[in-house]
């Protein structure tokens, strides 16, 4: 499969999960709505990493990964932000983020993939 062709299985992929995000978020489960919301995360990074010919194989290499194109950028604020963000992974299982803090976890999670989408188009020009 070409490196395009798994951006765009990603893609599609990060656009289900944050819709079933939106979907248990309105319905009151923020448990499983974190966990839909860092799958949409993770996913965009895995496309993000499939049009520089990286495959994401492990949770740890997410992080390796973040530091890298923070480096790269020179915007420490791209792989902190990754870092706030896994505790949507962490609020699955432990439902560690209060229901009335949710949307600012939300919030966050739609400004990183926007940023996502912005670095993915500098490297396609």
């Amino acid at each position: 499969m070409s490196d395009l062709n798994k951006a765009q299985r990603h893609l599609r992929r990060r656009d289900d999960y944050y819709n079933n995000a939106l979907k248990y978020a309105a319905t009151g489960k923020f448990s499983k709505a974190s966990e839909f919301l860092w799958g949409a995360v993770t996913q965009s990074l895995k496309a993000l990493a499939a049009t520089r010919d990286i495959t994401i194989p492990t949770h740890a290499a997410f992080f390796s990964f973040t530091r890298d194109i923070s480096k790269e950028l020179e915007d420490e604020e791209f792989h902190n932000s990754f870092l706030f963000l896994n505790t949507l992974h962490k609020n699955f299982y432990d439902e560690v983020i209060d229901p009335k803090d949710f949307q600012m976890y939300h919030k966050k999670a739609e400004s990183f993939i926007r940023k996502i989408e912005e670095i993915a188009k500098k490297i396609e020009q």
